[in-house]
């Protein structure tokens, strides 16, 4: 079975955030992000990510979540935006 559901994003101070369905999995900084940019390059971008995270069972740690949408490049998947409005009464 292939990996899937995987998509990351860039932010201009070289940071890379990988996401797993919608929730972010990994941030990576430095060293480890662009060693993990090449490795995208040169391979299927789905099994880089899902290396890159690992295969432990727990893709996203409880309560992480990212700090800024808008400050992040996607490659292409972005998530939709949605709207959320309070329920009155």
């Amino acid at each position: 079975m292939s990996a899937e559901g995987f998509d990351y994003r860039t932010r201009t101070n070289g940071e890379v955030a990988i996401f797993h369905h919608g929730k972010l999995a990994k941030m990576m900084r430095d060293a480890e992000a662009q060693k993990f940019l090449d490795a995208i390059k040169g391979g299927d971008a789905q099994e880089v990510m899902a290396a890159a995270v690992g295969n432990d069972g727990q893709m996203a740690r409880p309560g992480s979540q990212a700090t800024s949408s808008t400050s992040l490049h996607g490659n292409g998947e972005a998530h939709p935006h949605q709207e959320f409005r309070r329920k009155s009464g």
